[in-house]
């Protein structure tokens, strides 16, 4: 009987120390791990994602932004996705005014919104969204997500999603990469 007891409590103590995120759970995503990967940094060494070794990485930056792009060359583009990760200065709120705002730029790019919510996610105050349309002649999906860092700097990300099929795969394989997300400054 001991035996039995001290097995649940190993097997709960292993399941707890798997702990998903917030946003994980929203999109019911199993343990997606992405494997093989290198840590890759913004141009301005803000924020760091490890990301797999075979993806390209294209670097940006000007005066408000330091921004990496990166995605899976070798598949093709229905099969994989662009990811965006962008570390940003300037004061954002989220109020009514920045949810119109998302709602106008979707709008203006004839994509609907079709999930959204805030939450967590880093230890930071995020909003999300999922978006639906056309886009150079594909179905497409994007997910973004946006922290708030401090008063006058905030992280953005966003997948660019094409096609049609297994899109959840798709974004979890984006909210993986993200959980791996630390920023170095």
């Amino acid at each position: 009987m001991k035996k039995t007891g001290l097995l649940i409590i190993v097997i709960f103590s292993i399941i707890g120390c798997s702990k998903q995120s917030e946003l994980s759970k929203i999109f019911n995503c199993s343990s997606t791990s992405i494997k093989n990967t290198k840590a890759v940094s913004d141009f301005n060494k803000n924020f760091k994602l490890s990301i797999p070794n075979n993806w390209k990485t294209d670097l940006y930056f000007d005066q408000y932004q330091s921004e990496l792009f990166t995605a899976d060359t070798t598949k093709q583009l229905l099969s994989t996705y662009i990811l965006d990760a962008s570390f940003n200065f300037g004061i954002l709120n989220f109020d009514e005014a920045y949810y119109i705002k998302i709602d106008s730029v979707l709008e203006v790019s004839k994509l609907q919104k079709i999930n959204s919510g805030n939450l967590d996610f880093n230890n930071k105050p995020a909003y999300w969204y999922v978006a639906k349309g056309k886009k150079n002649n594909y179905n497409y999906h994007q997910f973004n997500i946006t922290l708030k860092l401090s008063e006058n700097t905030y992280f953005n990300s966003y997948s660019e999603i094409y096609g049609d099929k297994n899109i959840d795969e798709r974004i979890c394989e984006s909210i993986a990469i993200l959980e791996s997300l630390e920023f170095v400054k």
